[in-house]
């Protein structure tokens, strides 16, 4: 895992064509010089692996370099930015490069509105026109560039050209602002968003400590133990998807961070059903790790304090702003009710003072309160995370987990009873 206490500021890297701006340029461009036969022909080969990035490109410019330089740079200067990026650029000038697959001499018009350093490919002009292309970007060397100087790189990007630079980089983030990312880069991100304010959230959150309280969603697992095929935030309780009870109880939460792992495609199309603005965070390791390991991955850059919740817990919604709003950290735990029950044991004191196996006061259900500050790699459970940090407060809550098929009978009384 990588170190982040570094004194350098990190460095964020973008994606210009739909990661800055509001839509892809290429249509843009294709429109505007009357082609978009043959650019919209060569892109769905390109889209489909047919021709290869590089391949496609040239062939491109040999399209597009017939044209005068103004007609392309005139249209995309009318291409709209994402304010806020553009803002958060424009503010953090040395933190910020755009980086960019598309000639320079094409962009002007839209990389002088941003104060950072733009890397791009690179061409030869003549009479206004592009004859010849004298350099295709790397966007991994310049990752590897900033990461020569010691620096913490982050890389936002969508598409499929983004890939290497994203998997050099120390963090990554899948970016779904005008459309969804490509799945070349899905299977490398650290993170994924579709909102303009959740990325401008996380980048925040990146670049310093932040305030407040995350909410941490795991729901990369598996599911095994259940036997319905499928992992358990998509399971129907009362004709509701479980991941949707969750949405719902956390609608006044702005950091949620829901991990994702296991059919997380349609955990992400599930979330996105009800909420955009969710940060979905990857454990690609989802099959040789645990819920502790989702919890890490989850707050490793979220605020001051992260609220731990299995994607398999269902608590009673009475209950639900007191795991939200404690003021400080605490473990939560219910009645002895799951067939495969973790115990807690709790003092005369009301703190929780370990973890069996074997017998105890109540059930460890979650939620927990930690500082993020405690929350270390491991690939374990969260129980595991917080045996070091007790004794902690304890709060007793009404609540169900869903590890047997058994628990989902008992969670869909559970939820007739409200």
């Amino acid at each position: 895992m990588t170190n982040f206490n570094t004194k350098k500021p990190a460095v964020f890297i973008f994606d210009l064509d739909g990661t800055i701006t509001q839509e892809e340029t290429l249509p843009v461009i294709a429109k505007a010089c009357n082609v978009e036969a043959q650019i919209n022909a060569l892109t769905e080969q390109t889209i489909a692996g047919n021709v290869p990035f590089v391949e496609s490109f040239i062939q491109r410019v040999g399209i597009l370099g017939q044209f005068d330089i103004d007609i392309v740079k005139t249209a995309l200067s009318k291409v709209k930015l994402f304010p806020k990026l553009t803002e958060f650029i424009n503010s953090h000038p040395e933190q910020c490069a755009i980086a960019t697959g598309n000639c320079k001499e094409w962009v002007n018009g839209i990389t002088e509105k941003l104060d950072c350093a733009c890397f791009s490919s690179d061409a030869i002009v003549e009479n206004n026109k592009i004859v010849k292309l004298n350099s295709i970007l790397k966007k991994e060397k310049i990752v590897e560039h900033y990461q020569s100087l010691g620096r913490t790189v982050v890389f936002i990007g969508d598409g499929n050209n983004d890939m290497e630079a994203m998997r050099l980089a120390d963090v990554s983030i899948a970016c779904g602002l005008t459309h969804y990312p490509a799945n070349s880069i899905l299977a490398i991100a650290d993170y994924c968003v579709f909102e303009e304010a959740s990325l401008l959230r996380l980048i925040n959150q990146i670049n310093s400590p932040q305030p407040g309280t995350s909410i941490v969603l795991s729901c990369a697992g598996i599911g095994s133990r259940l036997g319905l095929s499928k992992t358990k935030a998509l399971i129907e309780i009362e004709g509701t998807k479980l991941i949707h009870l969750q949405l719902k109880a956390f609608e006044e939460v702005e950091d949620l961070r829901v991990v994702i792992g296991y059919q997380a495609r349609s955990v992400v199309k599930a979330v996105l059903e009800l909420r955009t603005d969710v940060v979905f965070v990857y454990n690609h390791d989802y099959f040789q790790t645990k819920t502790g390991t989702s919890l890490y991955l989850g707050a490793r850059h979220a605020n001051e304090y992260c609220v731990a919740w299995d994607g398999d817990l269902v608590v009673h919604p009475d209950d639900i702003q007191r795991c939200i709003g404690y003021d400080g950290e605490y473990v939560g735990g219910s009645r002895i009710i799951s067939e495969d029950a973790v115990f807690l044991r709790v003092d005369d004191q009301n703190q929780v003072t370990s973890f069996s196996r074997e017998c105890g006061d109540f059930e460890w259900s979650g939620p927990a309160k930690i500082q993020k500050k405690h929350i270390r790699y491991l690939t374990s459970n969260v129980f595991n995370q917080i045996e070091g940090l007790l004794p902690l407060p304890f709060l007793n809550i009404r609540a169900q987990d869903v590890d047997t098929y058994e628990d989902y009978k008992n969670a869909i009384k559970f939820v007739k009873s409200w």
